[in-house]
């Protein structure tokens, strides 16, 4: 999905939107401090935006003064802003992202394993000549398979990232940081990715055409080749993180 950088989205900057969406992924319920904070609005003005978002169809209203993202929402959070771009660039991006999924799977410090990875948009449309971008779509799962051991290692991870200056966008970021900090990294800064979180967005994804690349530890015969990844200079002892 890609969105007008310079346009406006229920009546605010499209990029304000997108910001304040993709902050809130993780949290299941905000209220009008949250938003304001996520959006960077003055003090007061989180009401207005949040009954915008409403109207839009990107949020709903779950209680008095508290709301949640919607499917919709979660579609615009991964929207990308970039231009449109060649086929040869676009399949570069892919490339290398995939190798970025090699690396999540292989390397220690990341608590998360890719283990679903689907393809969608026009990057399926072979006379498309310059996608707007690369709509993916992962999932991520735990490397510990014991819900509460993994629960230990994350808070154990999440603390020592404190300690070096790490702050968490609220109690369920921290959480979620295993999931967080390998999403982060698969999408590598690329102004050419769009990634979603399959299990959050699988219902629309999987209703479009798209091409299963990765699933079950295993590459598609027709999945493209993977670029490889330089290893990145990070202490064992604390992994990736952003």
């Amino acid at each position: 999905m890609r969105i007008d950088p310079k346009g406006t989205i229920a009546g605010f900057p499209s990029l304000q939107v997108r910001r304040a969406l993709k902050r809130l992924h993780f949290e299941r319920r905000w209220n009008t401090a949250s938003l304001e904070v996520a959006a960077a609005l003055p003090p007061g003005h989180g009401r207005a935006f949040a009954k915008a978002l409403v109207a839009a169809g990107l949020a709903e209203t779950v209680g008095k003064g508290v709301w949640a993202i919607t499917q919709a929402g979660q579609t615009l959070s991964s929207a990308t802003a970039a231009r449109r771009v060649t086929r040869a660039t676009a399949e570069k991006a892919l490339a290398e992202f995939l190798g970025r999924v090699d690396y999540v799977n292989r390397n220690k410090g990341f608590l998360g394993k890719v283990v679903t990875v689907v393809l969608f948009g026009s990057m399926l449309q072979p006379e498309v000549d310059r996608p707007s971008d690369v709509d993916l779509a992962v999932e991520i799962a735990p490397k510990e398979v014991d819900p509460e051991k993994a629960r230990v290692i994350n808070e154990r991870h999440a603390q020592m990232l404190e300690s070096l200056g790490h702050r968490f966008h609220g109690f369920l970021e921290r959480q979620c940081f295993w999931h967080y900090e390998a999403f982060h990294y698969l999408k590598g800064r690329s102004r050419v990715i769009s990634l979603a979180d399959l299990k959050a967005e699988g219902e629309f994804v999987l209703a479009v055409p798209h091409r299963i690349l990765y699933a079950d530890g295993a590459w598609k015969p027709d999945a493209p080749p993977r670029a490889k990844v330089v290893r990145r200079e990070t202490s064992s002892a604390t992994g990736p993180f952003f």
